[in-house]
């Protein structure tokens, strides 16, 4: 299948100097746009907390969003999840409704609440849904629960009935209790739980976190009258630290190896104009990510490495075109073996791209108020500049790496 009828004869290499202009000038408003003003990290990257919430009615967005200003969580991220309208996933940028100050201060009120009993340990989890207290010695469960209502801390749901567990001595002891404490015995009573530790008592209180409080002014409204919560989740600063140099570093490595490989399978010249094409293509699709202030999550990554696969499958069936024309016009400069064999490739980038650009296009519009729609986004943008960069990007850097080699030769 052919777009054009005959193989055409534009002459891509007379303006090659214009477009690497064009997209050098590019590539530096995006970079001085992605250090200066820089993107819009989600709670993959800069923490957070995830709540996929189920309606029993059908819901607008805009009415969650109010209720959760309402609530004091200022810059949500409202979508609809899967394919009910009544079921949504709320991202917010809190992980914890209790503050470093809150937790320093409430540690004194609970301290003087319990004088004559030291504290040696009062930590709030970085989710804010536990309160972990050791104390010298043992004290009655309802008398630490006022000390810590007192102190301001909103306590969870009561359980049932009282539970005594013994916790396994094979290392399947609950994560929140120390390695040592794994064997001895653990009361769990209204919303705490307690158990020895060498010569003190600890004592882990169920607070409410993020996700519950969020539920409960949820349900609190006419539309979110027996409101379930699915799943919620939270991601913490040092974890999302963690996974954006992992994500820069899939990139980096990506680049290393697609570089590697065009080496070996081609030849010197062609490996760094694919590198600098593929470098070319995330820069620019980032720094649009930034202008449009986009959330960049670990969908928007796994994009960028799509769109650097797709890119350099292009820019390989381009070089691999001039590799075969070069044995076969060996008289003719660089620049008329890369123009005939972008030439020659021209019908099949196109009608590829446009079959791509198709698809992108569906899922972007069915997906546009779902988890899928920055995804698609960002393979749209990519789709584009990838096609634009194996022609007028890699192609003129190997013409012009030719022409750098072919001078040192003579």
């Amino acid at each position: 299948m052919q777009f054009f009828k005959k193989t055409t004869e534009f002459d891509f290499m007379v303006r090659r100097k214009f477009f690497l202009v064009l997209s050098g000038a590019a590539v530096l408003l995006c970079l001085i746009d992605i250090f200066g003003v820089g993107p819009k990290f989600g709670i993959d990257f800069m923490g957070g907390t995830e709540i996929q919430v189920n309606f029993k009615e059908k819901v607008g967005s805009a009415q969650i969003r109010n209720t959760l200003t309402k609530l004091g969580f200022i810059g949500s991220d409202v979508q609809t999840f899967g394919a009910h309208e009544s079921e949504y996933l709320i991202r917010l940028q809190t992980i914890s409704v209790v503050s470093e100050e809150q937790a320093r201060a409430s540690e004194a009120k609970v301290s003087k609440a319990l004088a004559g009993n030291e504290i040696s340990r009062f930590e709030v989890s970085p989710g804010g849904d536990k309160l972990t207290v050791r104390v010298a010695k043992e004290i009655e469960i309802t008398t630490l629960e006022s000390a810590v209502k007192d102190a301001g801390f909103i306590l969870a749901e009561k359980i049932d009935e009282p539970v005594a567990v013994q916790k396994v001595k094979d290392g399947e002891s609950d994560e929140s209790a120390d390695a040592e404490e794994a064997g001895t015995a653990k009361y769990c009573e209204s919303v705490t739980c307690t158990w020895p530790h060498q010569d003190m008592r600890i004592y882990e209180i169920n607070l409410k976190g993020v996700s519950e409080r969020v539920m409960d002014g949820l349900r609190a409204e006419p539309f979110g009258a027996g409101a379930v919560k699915m799943r919620s989740e939270w991601v913490g600063p040092k974890v999302g630290d963690q996974l954006r140099v992992a994500g820069v570093s899939s990139l980096g490595f990506a680049l290393l190896f697609i570089m590697l490989y065009i080496a070996v399978r081609f030849d010197l010249r062609f490996a760094p104009g694919a590198v600098v094409a593929l470098i070319h293509d995330v820069i620019i699709t980032l720094g649009i990510f930034t202008v449009l202030r986009i959330d960049v999550t670990l969908a928007t990554v796994a994009a960028l490495l799509t769109v650097v696969g797709y890119s350099l499958n292009d820019t390989i069936v381009v070089f691999d075109r001039i590799r075969e024309n070069l044995g076969k016009v060996r008289e003719r400069k660089m620049e008329h073996v890369i123009n005939l064999s972008i030439n020659q490739t021209l019908s099949r980038t196109i009608l590829t791209s446009m079959t791509t650009l198709l698809v992108v296009i569906v899922l972007l519009t069915v997906g546009w108020n779902t988890t899928i729609r920055d995804f698609a986004v960002a393979l749209l943008i990519g789709v584009f500049i990838g096609t634009y960069s194996s022609i007028f990007v890699a192609s003129p850097v190997v013409a012009w790496l030719d022409t750098r080699f072919s001078k040192k030769k003579a």
